[in-house]
């Protein structure tokens, strides 16, 4: 039975009652306690890493656009800017992780697109004639524009997002699996929105749901993968949060009608289920503690550095270096592992996804940790 309208057990219901006290308050209140980012949020040109971009693409574009989607590329490889035009354009994307001084960053540690592209739109800027960063009017409606969403800022022509590029947007509470949600999260959600924000969680999980309306709902998101039946499933893959946040939201459902909300009924509609994270983006601040090798990108790694680690710690180390070219895992273990990483946004499908995106340094530290990984197990880590 898909998690739609069933009652969590006792020892459910005593953890709510102590989140009731946290939480406390989350009857039905007016839709606009939900506020959308300010600003625009996501990519230029979401396939400049693993792809060649037509140069027809960006031909109407501005010089200030040109010079974003450039830098865009360093910004996805984790590099800080000089420029504080920049430096602030990128912190409110939320997908931005600084994570290198641009004296570290060279252009070594980019990918044979990477260069192409910058090379692409470099010229093009030089044709526009070089936009000038750091000036005192400077604004960033001009580039808004293009970004998922910012046509609301005058534009027209919005180049959406990849098809492998995660949104937080593409959630109802994309941090429901980090943070435990409130009433006032929750408050203006219907009776659909609450069953499907609690589904999101089993879907995050893969879950594989034998309602059609879920089944179809979850598949249209990119990062959904069913790989658990229900006959298989169980709820102790669930952290603390998305324990106490399933419970929450199926008190919260049944509390606006006993029954819940009824899956799979004529006529139903995706229409009315929008996103809610209420955070807005924030400038991330990722510790270098939160890698095995923050710097694998940049630099050869030694087989005195890796000769000390255990096999689980090699395999994980060495699809660090996937995980941050945007590896989307098939593996439950991997997936659950870089999930919980802030700086992990998973934008390749494996169906699409080549080694070409990796730089020399990635290519040779990720057979130096391979050969580390099988010469103490001939068959490798066994994930499961």
């Amino acid at each position: 039975m898909d998690k739609s309208c069933g009652r969590p057990g006792k020892a459910l219901l005593t953890l709510f009652l102590i989140l009731t006290v946290i939480s406390a308050g989350f009857a039905v209140r007016p839709q606009e306690a939900h506020a959308a980012p300010t600003n625009p949020s996501g990519f230029l040109l979401p396939a400049e890493s693993y792809s060649y971009i037509d140069p027809g693409t960006v031909s109407s574009w501005s010089a200030q656009v040109i010079c974003y989607a450039k830098n865009e590329i360093y910004a996805r490889n984790g590099r800080k800017f000089v420029s504080t035009e920049l430096q602030n354009y990128f912190n409110s994307q939320y997908w931005y992780v600084p994570l290198y001084e641009p004296d570290q960053f060279t252009a070594d540690m980019l990918n044979q697109y990477e260069t192409a592209n910058i090379d692409m739109l470099t010229r093009r800027e030089n044709e526009l004639g070089t936009y000038t960063l750091d000036s005192p009017s400077y604004n960033y409606y001009a580039v808004w524009q293009y970004l998922p969403g910012g046509s609301s800022y005058g534009g027209s022509s919005s180049q959406g997002t990849s098809q492998y590029t995660v949104n937080p947007d593409t959630y109802i509470f994309s941090d429901s699996n980090s943070r435990i949600l409130t009433g006032t999260d929750i408050s203006g959600l219907t009776l659909q929105e609450l069953c499907y924000a609690k589904n999101e969680i089993y879907a995050r999980r893969g879950y594989i749901f034998s309602s059609s309306e879920l089944s179809d709902y979850f598949r249209q998101k990119n990062w959904y993968w069913g790989t658990t039946d229900a006959s298989t499933f169980s709820a102790s893959v669930f952290n603390t949060c998305e324990s106490a946040n399933v419970m929450f939201l199926d008190q919260a459902e049944h509390s606006v009608n006993p029954n819940g909300y009824l899956l799979d009924q004529p006529g139903y509609s995706y229409a009315g289920i929008g996103s809610y994270t209420a955070a807005p983006v924030t400038v991330k601040t990722v510790s270098h503690s939160d890698y095995y090798f923050y710097d694998s990108a940049i630099r050869y790694l030694t087989e005195a550095e890796v000769s000390g680690l255990s096999l689980q710690q090699l395999c994980y180390a060495r699809n660090e270096i996937y995980a941050r070219r945007g590896y989307i895992f098939q593996s439950e273990e991997l997936r659950s592992y870089f999930g919980g990483k802030s700086w992990y946004y998973p934008t390749i499908s494996s169906d699409y996804f080549s080694d070409s995106v990796f730089n020399s340094f990635e290519l040779a530290n990720i057979q130096l940790l391979k050969n580390h990984e099988y010469a103490i197990n001939p068959n490798g880590y066994q994930l499961y």
